[in-house]
């Protein structure tokens, strides 16, 4: 049977780790039958490992205007590399976080597209999606687009208010949707929790979720793929991008690399959520009777919480609190030591031009020195 297996996010559960993995080891997924293809399309607001953009994205010209027919001509194309892929392959892996949130907006037929296809076309659909606690997903989502949208000066609150969370937060109901048209069977639900995973980590466990098993063969990059910025980082990122200057690409990098350096600190001086305890309960309360159904119906755990909602005491982060001002101090001096850094490399570069018999000769000296 031929398998086309869609994971579809939510978004900050893991995701990029995910694509770079299978990017990262897509030969030896080939040698067991899975292929994880890299597709012809070219999108600005999606990498190549986003292999499964096309089915969601929208495509727009100079002006902003929608072109609804060139999306549809690149979800035919994407769906005949799919069938092509087919020809070798028995399993065919996909992944794109934006398919969870888009299939409630821009792309509300998806799935019934989707499914027309693949019963022309002769393959089966398996879909994969990972859930984390709705507050702390709602959190992450907010803490991204402060991160990486270069112009995003919005609030924490006004994002909750401005977002539709009923069509990202409702699991159930979304789950459903989807079951109603590729069947409750080929959907497979996955916690977002480290101690929840199948064989100890998210790659175990997403392979695990599409039939193989983690082995040493594979390799696994060392080091945090999707860094977040925490403490009060994220409210200095937040008014950053209000200066004109954050549309550069470059600068934008920049100043994020700059607030990384300080983000572990701040978070260590200042633990804190951005709801109070009694925020949380009540938004958790809000899917209390639906998330067991989750459990029940999706992971075959009936009388099971989805998630731990044990709620952290933690303070509500504050503007005015007392380590903002070390924060800003702590960011300042990162910018500074870097281009200082710089200024003197580039110092020794111009050294180097206009000197570089005398800066040959000063090196050699110093290997001899350090080799007695």
């Amino acid at each position: 049977m031929k398998i086309l297996h869609v994971h579809i996010g939510t978004p900050k559960t893991g995701t990029t780790a995910i694509q770079e993995f299978c990017v990262e080891n897509a030969a030896i997924l080939k040698k067991k039958g899975y292929c994880y293809p890299i597709l012809p399309f070219s999108f600005w607001d999606a990498s190549e490992a986003r292999n499964a953009h096309f089915l969601v994205a929208q495509i727009t010209d100079k002006d902003g205007n929608v072109l609804e027919e060139e999306a549809e001509k690149n979800f035919h194309k994407g769906v005949q590399i799919i069938q092509d892929l087919f020809q070798k392959f028995d399993h065919v892996v996909m992944s794109d976080e934006n398919i969870w949130l888009s299939m409630d907006t821009i792309r509300k037929d998806l799935w019934e597209n989707l499914k027309k296809e693949a019963q022309n076309r002769g393959f089966s659909i398996r879909v994969i999606v990972y859930l984390r606690r709705q507050d702390k997903y709602l959190y992450s989502l907010w803490n991204q687009r402060i991160k990486s949208k270069r112009r995003l000066e919005m609030s924490y609150e006004d994002f909750v208010d401005m977002i539709n969370v009923p069509a990202r937060l409702e699991y159930y109901d979304k789950l459903e949707r989807m079951a109603g048209v590729l069947g409750k069977e080929n959907i497979t639900v996955r916690r977002f929790d480290g101690g929840k995973f199948e064989g100890g980590s998210i790659y175990a466990d997403f392979l695990q979720a599409i039939g193989l098993t983690l082995t040493d063969e594979y390799k696994i990059s060392q080091g945090v793929r999707n860094l977040g910025l925490f403490g009060n980082t994220f409210e200095i990122k937040r008014i950053l991008n209000g200066l004109p200057r954050m549309g550069n690409a470059k600068v934008h990098q920049f100043v994020k690399e700059r607030l990384w350096e300080c983000s572990e600190i701040s978070a260590k001086n200042y633990p804190c959520e951005m709801m109070s305890k009694e925020e949380i309960a009540n938004l958790l309360e809000t899917y209390g009777a639906d998330n067991p159904k989750v459990a029940a119906e999706y992971l075959n755990e009936p009388g099971a919480e989805l998630f731990d909602n044990t709620i952290k005491d933690l303070p509500k982060w504050q503007k005015d609190n007392p380590y903002m001002i070390d924060d800003v101090i702590r960011f300042t001096g990162a910018m500074g030591i870097y281009l200082y850094e710089e200024n003197q490399k580039l110092r020794r570069e111009i050294n180097m031009i206009r000197h570089p018999f005398r800066s040959m000769l000063k090196y050699f000296k110093r290997k001899l020195r350090s080799k007695k």
